[in-house]
C-alpha cells in the first residue's frame, strides 16, 4: 500500500544528487536517486530541497547518511531486515524495504552515502561511489 501511495505522488523529475557529487548519467548515485523518488519519498526526505510526500517520523536521507557508524555495510544490513514503523497509525506497518531488488537497494545506499559530510570540514564528500561487487 505504501509503495502505491508513493507512486501516486506523480511523475516529478528525479531529485539531483548532492551538488558535491557529479556522477555519470548511469551511476549508482543517479539510479539510487530515481529509485528513492519512486520507493522512499513518501516517508523520507530524499533530498535537501524535496520534503517527504506525507508527514512521517522517518529520518531524512541527509540525517541517515551523517549519523555515527553509517557505512555501506551498516546500511546494507539495515535494509535487509524488517523494521516496524513505530509512529504511523495502527496497525504498525513494516518499512517496505522488500520492494527493492538487491541492485536497487545498492543504488539507494550509494545515493544515501552521497550525502555524507566530511567530519573535519563539514563539506559533502566529492566522491562518486562505485557499484558494489
Amino acid at each position: 500500500m505504501l509503495a502505491l501511495a508513493a507512486c501516486a505522488e506523480g511523475e516529478a523529475p528525479a531529485p539531483s544528487p548532492p551538488a558535491a557529487a557529479t556522477p555519470a548519467a548511469d551511476s549508482p548515485v543517479r539510479r539510487g536517486a530515481a529509485v528513492a523518488r519512486e520507493h522512499c519519498a513518501l516517508c523520507h526526505q530524499i533530498a535537501p530541497d524535496r520534503p517527504p510526500a506525507v508527514e512521517a517520523a522517518a529520518p531524512s536521507f541527509m540525517e541517515i547518511a551523517n549519523l555515527p557508524g553509517r557505512s555501506r555495510e551498516y546500511l546494507r544490513e539495515f535494509a535487509t531486515q524488517s523494521h516496524i514503523v513505530e509512529t504511523v497509525g495502527e496497525p504498525k506497518p513494516e518499512m517496505p524495504t522488500v520492494h527493492l531488488t538487491p541492485e536497487d537497494r545498492e543504488d539507494v545506499i550509494a545515493y544515501v552515502l552521497a550525502f555524507q559530510r566530511d567530519p573535519a570540514t563539514g563539506r559533502m564528500r566529492a566522491v562518486d561511489l562505485e557499484p558494489f561487487e
